[in-house]
């Protein structure tokens, strides 16, 4: 390769040869050719002299730019600093300022001079590095603050940095360099610099939603992004108003769909119920299926925790065979035992409790008295049958309120079973016959412990001590009872689960259900019943709202022979134009969506109508993207910060150019 680099002795010989041309030109004998090569020599030299003029130039003018324009009270205030240390004179300091600071100021004059275009490039480039830094600082700032604010900040920022190179660049004080300052490019400043935060919330928020496109929703495969995070903005839109969305998932059970949630999720399922599509037909079926299905679940939850349906009716029977079968027959052969009893003291007692009671009462015990007789002993069937009406004595008493008389003839009912008990098989049967009807009052008991109004419903507090007194046989037949009264009201009902749960959510009846069955059984069915009536509520708002739309997709199937506003004959003219409008409305769409909005539209159904654990491990996924969504991703953050840097640092760049 040629060595490239001049020798010494090659210099020489340029040298002497453009001495000699400038002899030969002097001279008056060069020839064309040879002034042509020494004038563009010299062009040449001169280009490389500005070169270096315009280098100092735009270093000057960069200098001038990064201090804002205090380049020259710069230097002047180091000098002075400087000679007052050394010499501890003001007067030589403030001498030094003035010094250096004019010659700073007439090396800038004369660069402006020189190389105008070269000075102002340079400063514009200092002033714009010089202006990122509070632009930065603008960017580092509005993060934390409302648009409002982030305006504000970068509306006083850009205006600052448009009027400080002005005020530094005056001389003399305070009010001579104000003078210097343009209000209008301050304003001008300031409204660019408002603008630059708008822009960076812009871009940033443009740049997360390209990410979004490009990316799906973890925790969701099979399901398009684009649908996933229409739903988890629902989500995340209920949830930031206070909404418990997965505890209120779990509080109506398994069947709970996201169309259930009330506020924006529910408002989209009730938009997309109006919409054609089968995302609407998805979300439709489901509901319905579903509300088909509650009158079981409700039983089938009611037999698991409380009984059969037919467990009362067939404990009724069961006493009644018992009775019939069992009982009846030892009452029958204790009756016709040929043994007496005397009952002179019974009698005795009768007559004097008869006197003053009541009616009632009085009239119940005279019949005991017909039965004893008046005198001598009598027998086994007579003493049963006196028995008989004793007892019935005894519970007229204590439902007339006269507790003191029917606690005395308890005492007497004792004595007359004492008696009869010495027969043999009577006290099987009178044990087996109490219990049977004591097995038949509680079914009648749980019947009723839901039922009656404010004079008559039996309160939580008397309701727990009356069951805890119950033998475990009763407390099971009660529990009967009270499946009984779950059974009838089900089936009496138009609307199953709004009426049950519109019985049990009164706080009294919710309360007896735990007494009755305990915390945990109760806790169930009430979910079970809360959840259904939240069920028809949402079967209701949804589907009754795409009964409007089907009668609006009817009415627009007729707008070619009738207006669907007016229902009037629509004129020649609009139906040409809807001829022609329509087809290409249809291309438009095509071409724009094709097939991803159908699909997005089925997605979103199959999603709002999800259940059990595929709807719980859908909603954490769905809460999760909704919290990305608020947040900025990091490309985010970084364009927003870049653009709104460096919107405040330009203001004063593009109005000096």
């Amino acid at each position: 390769m040629a060595d490239q680099n001049m020798t010494a002795e090659e210099g020489s010989r340029i040298l002497n040869a453009l001495q000699m041309l400038e002899n030969l030109e002097a001279s008056g004998d060069i020839r064309p050719a040879e002034q042509r090569a020494l004038d563009a020599y010299r062009k040449r030299q001169k280009t490389a002299e500005q070169s270096q003029i315009e280098t100092a130039a735009t270093y000057r003018g960069l200098q001038s730019g990064v201090t804002m324009n205090l380049d020259d009270e710069i230097a002047g205030a180091r000098a002075a600093v400087g000679e007052f240390m050394s010499s501890g004179d003001r007067e030589k300091a403030n001498q030094a300022y003035q010094r250096y600071r004019d010659l700073v100021r007439q090396k800038n004059e004369a660069a402006q001079m020189l190389a105008p275009e070269q000075f102002s490039k340079g400063q514009m480039a200092g002033a714009g590095a010089t202006a990122l830094i509070p632009g930065a600082g603008v960017a580092g700032t509005v993060g934390r603050m409302g648009m409002a604010g982030r305006a504000l900040l970068g509306a006083g920022t850009g205006a600052a940095l448009t009027a400080l190179p002005q005020f530094a660049g005056g001389e003399g004080g305070f009010a001579s360099r104000m003078g210097e300052v343009q209000p209008g490019a301050a304003m001008i400043g300031g409204a660019i610099g408002g603008a630059a935060p708008i822009a960076g919330a812009v871009a940033g928020r443009t740049v997360q939603g390209v990410q979004n496109l490009m990316r799906g929703v973890e925790g969701m495969p099979g399901y398009a992004g684009g649908a996933a995070r229409r739903v988890a903005g629902r989500l995340g839109t209920a949830q930031r108003a206070g909404a418990d969305i997965e505890g209120y998932l779990r509080s109506i059970g398994p069947e709970g769909m996201m169309a259930d949630i009330a506020g924006s999720p529910q408002s989209m399922a009730q938009g997309l119920a109006t919409m054609q599509g089968e995302g609407a037909d998805i979300m439709r079926r489901a509901i319905e299926e579903r509300a088909r299905g509650a009158g079981q679940r409700i039983e089938q939850d009611m037999t698991q925790q409380i009984a059969e349906p037919e467990a009362a009716f067939m404990k009724r029977r069961e006493m009644a065979q018992q009775r019939a079968g069992i009982f009846g027959p030892l009452y029958d052969a204790a009756k016709q035992s040929d043994q007496t009893f005397s009952v002179d003291a019974l009698r005795s007692g009768l007559v004097f409790l008869g006197r003053d009671e009541a009616s009632d009462v009085r009239g119940a015990l005279n019949k005991v008295l017909r039965d004893l007789g008046t005198e001598g002993e009598i027998s086994a069937s007579r003493l049963h049958a006196a028995r008989v009406a004793l007892n019935d004595a005894k519970e007229t008493a204590f439902r007339s309120g006269a507790g003191g008389k029917g606690t005395v003839l308890k005492g007497l009912l004792q004595e007359f079973d004492s008696k009869l008990d010495q027969i043999p098989g009577y006290a099987q049967a009178r044990t087996g016959w109490a219990e049977t009807g004591a097995i038949n009052d509680a079914i009648d008991a749980g019947r009723q412990v839901f039922s009656g109004g404010p004079t008559s419903a039996i309160s939580p507090m008397v309701l727990k001590e009356t069951f805890a007194k119950l033998s475990d046989a009763q407390k099971e037949a009660f529990r009967q009872g009270a499946r009984e009264y779950v059974s009838a009201l089900m089936g009496t009902s138009r609307a199953d689960a709004p009426a049950a749960w519109a019985a049990f959510e009164k706080s009294w009846n919710a309360e007896k259900l735990r007494t009755i069955l305990g915390d945990d059984a109760a806790n169930q069915i009430m979910q079970r019943l809360r959840g259904e009536a939240e069920f028809s509520r949402t079967r209701g708002k949804v589907l009754e709202g795409s009964q409007t739309a089907a009668r609006e997709e009817s009415r627009s199937a007729l707008a070619d022979i009738r207006e669907p506003d007016s229902m009037n004959m629509p004129s020649p003219i609009k139906r040409m134009r809807n001829a022609i409008e329509q087809p290409i409305n249809r291309v438009i769409d095509e071409i724009l969506y094709g097939s991803r909005r159908s699909n997005i539209n089925r997605q979103i159904g199959e999603i709002l109508s999800l259940q059990g654990d595929q709807r719980d491990m859908a909603v954490q996924a769905l809460l999760s993207e909704a919290q990305r969504l608020e947040n900025p991703t990091r490309a985010r953050q970084i364009i927003e910060a870049l653009t709104t840097a460096a919107g405040v640092a330009a203001a004063p760049g593009l109005l000096a150019q």
